[in-house]
């Protein structure tokens, strides 16, 4: 039986992801001039250009910036994204730095950004620091700023929830991905399983 190359099951799971994405966004995110959008824990940013996307819909100018812990994965992101968007995107910048997103109250070039995002946030894994995180990118946001997460389990997406709205977050929706594409190094674990988004 023939395998599938993981670049195919990636492009298919970008495919969902901006679908679903879209669907969550679209009622709660204004068209403005300009849009900022905050990557946190990125990694290479593989959705970067799935995220570029969306902001491109919604606005004439937009800046994404990344975040992670792993200066290698953020050195992926910066040699791929800047070329790549700058030819296909069109006026959408990007910005990837090697910073702990639980120190975001260190980082004045990140501003206020519109969306906070946070792919298969990882909050059971250390509960405190992903307080901080959750706690520090809603108060990041501008005004009507939006947080949006992903997660790869049922069980860490409800602690999650009860985590962000502990901290005042207000969740104003949510998808249940039905192709999520099931992993097999845990139980009960598959990509962009479940989506949800907040006001601050």
């Amino acid at each position: 039986m023939a395998h599938t190359p993981f670049s195919e099951l990636l492009q298919g799971d970008l495919q969902t992801l901006e679908a679903n994405l879209r669907d969550l966004l679209d009622p709660h995110l204004s068209e403005k001039e300009h849009l900022s959008l905050l990557n946190l824990a990125c990694g290479r940013g593989d959705e970067t250009g799935v995220l570029a996307k969306l902001l491109a819909e919604k606005s004439k100018s937009a800046h994404l910036q990344g975040l992670d812990i792993r200066a290698a994965e953020i050195d992926q992101a910066n040699s791929r994204w800047k070329k790549e968007l700058a030819e296909k995107e069109g006026n959408i910048s990007t910005d990837f730095i090697t910073h702990r997103g639980d120190r975001l109250r260190d980082l004045a070039e990140i501003g206020t950004p519109d969306i906070a995002f946070l792919r298969h946030q990882n909050y059971w894994n250390d509960k405190p620091v992903w307080t901080q995180i959750f706690d520090q990118a809603l108060e990041r946001l501008d005004d009507d700023g939006l947080l949006v997460i992903t997660s790869y389990f049922d069980q860490e997406h409800e602690l999650a929830t009860a985590a962000l709205e502990k901290l005042g977050a207000i969740q104003v929706g949510s998808i249940i991905n039905p192709n999520s594409r099931t992993l097999s190094d845990a139980p009960g674990k598959s990509v962009d399983k479940h989506l949800a988004i907040f006001r601050k």
